[in-house]
Parts: structure tokens; C-alpha cells; sequence
């Protein structure tokens, strides 16, 4: 089984057709995703269509994807992020609403491996995992070996063997009795200085996480942007990936 791992879609269809794509290529076999399929950019509806249509084995709920599936007052949201995710709710089907409130904050797949947007004390809480402090907090409630999150944009990689280290990565080669925190970066908004689309990888039999990065058409992404009156700073920083 080779299952693609993805999420931060964040609307950008262009992103994630060419991530579909790529992970076709590759011969995935499943799909799982860890949230926020909208916010920021244009194309919420296409995306949670997509999304909704791959019959993923799981998809947990990120913090873009609570907020627009609800009418809570806007918290701890940048001025940008909130005016995308006014403009989103009136974008959505109430049928698209309903499906993502009903998302689960995180799930486990038998006794190997964890999903969650964020982190796994307080899923719902949406605090960050940036470097090994917090990644050590986050694997104290980690029951599975491996667990695959999001939220920050950037591809990180943490290893538990007594102490806990890590940092940016291009494929994780799985040991016993060894535990992992692995960000799957971001398909629609990458924040780590390389613009392409980011997913990962996974072949349990084979030990093996993958890191994969897509050139998409980032042009057009961010006319859509434009053209639908969201603020011009998302559609700016698509192209540096920041």
C-alpha cells in the first residue's frame, strides 16, 4: 500500500490537481489529508469537491476548515486569513459546510499511525509544532509510531529514540521502536521558502516517507486571487513561498 499524505490545500486547485497528478505517477494507492482544504485561495468548493470525491481514508479537521464551515467569531486569525475565510462561508454549500464541521480533530489508523492538523495535547486548540521542544510535548501524546500533521506550511521531520531530534527532510526511513512527528508541508501554501507544492509519501511495508514537491501554475492561482477581490498579500506570496 503506498498512501499519499497531504494537506494546507487551501483552495488552490491548481496546487492540488497538480498533486494529484504527481501522486498518480507515483502509484499511490490511497489518500489521506490533514486538513484545511480551504482558506486563503480561490477555489474552495472545487477543492472540497475533489477532496470529497478521492474517498480518502482519512481527513481530519484543520482550523481554516472549522472556522468557514461555522459562524464563530473570527480568533487569532491575521487580517487576510479572516477576510478569505468571510469571503469562503459564502462560497460553500450548506452540504459542503456540514461535511467539514464533521471532521474529526484527529484520527488513528490501527496501532501504526496518527493524523491531526495541528498538535495532539489540544488539536482543537491549533498551536504549532516549529522545533524539537514542541515536537517533544506533542510525542508525549503520540500512541501510534508515526504521526503525520500540518498547520505550520513547513516540511519538518522529528525522531524520538530517547531524545527527540529533527528538522527539514527528504524521505524518513521508519525504524523499530523509534517514533516520528512528520509535517507533510503545505499543497496550497507553502511557507518554507520553495514555492512548489509539497505532499509526502508512505509505504508502511517498505519503512519509507517521501517527500514530494509539484510545479504548479502559480500564475493563474494567483489571478484567481485577484480576481475574486481577496487580498493581494495571498496572492503575492504564493509566488516566494512564504
Amino acid at each position: 500500500m503506498k498512501y499519499a499524505v497531504l494537506g494546507d490545500i487551501h483552495a488552490n486547485l491548481e496546487a492540488l490537481t497538480a498533486v494529484l497528478e504527481k501522486a498518480r505517477e507515483l502509484g499511490v494507492d490511497g489518500y489521506l489529508c490533514i486538513g484545511d482544504i480551504v482558506g486563503y485561495n480561490a477555489n474552495p468548493r472545487e477543492c472540497l469537491e475533489i477532496m470529497r470525491l478521492l474517498n480518502c481514508e482519512v481527513v481530519t479537521k484543520g482550523n481554516h476548515d472549522e472556522q468557514a464551515s461555522s459562524e464563530m467569531e473570527l480568533v487569532g486569525f491575521n487580517p487576510q486569513a479572516a477576510r478569505a475565510i468571510e469571503w469562503t462561508r459564502r462560497q460553500l454549500s450548506e452540504e459542503q459546510r456540514v461535511w467539514m464541521a464533521g471532521l474529526p480533530y484527529r484520527q488513528t489508523i490501527g496501532a501504526r499511525m496518527t493524523l491531526v492538523h495541528a498538535t495532539l495535547d489540544m488539536p482543537h486548540m491549533w498551536g504549532y509544532v516549529f522545533d524539537k521542544y514542541s515536537a517533544e510535548v506533542c510525542l508525549g501524546y503520540q500512541f501510534t509510531q508515526i504521526c503525520f500533521f500540518g498547520h505550520t506550511h513547513v516540511p519538518l521531520a522529528f525522531e524520538k529514540y530517547g531524545t527527540v531530534v529533527g528538522g527539514p527532510y527528504e524521505e524518513v526511513r521508519v525504524q523499530a521502536n523509534h517514533k516520528y512527528l512528520i509535517n507533510v508541508g503545505s499543497v496550497g501554501q507553502p511557507r518554507d521558502g520553495d514555492p512548489r507544492a509539497a505532499f509526502v509519501t508512505y509505504v508502511p511495508d517498505e519503512h519509507l516517507v517521501q517527500l514530494h514537491r509539484v510545479e504548479y501554475d502559480i500564475h493563474a492561482a494567483q489571478g484567481k486571487i485577484i480576481a475574486a477581490g481577496l487580498p493581494d498579500r495571498l496572492a503575492q506570496r504564493l509566488g516566494v513561498g512564504r
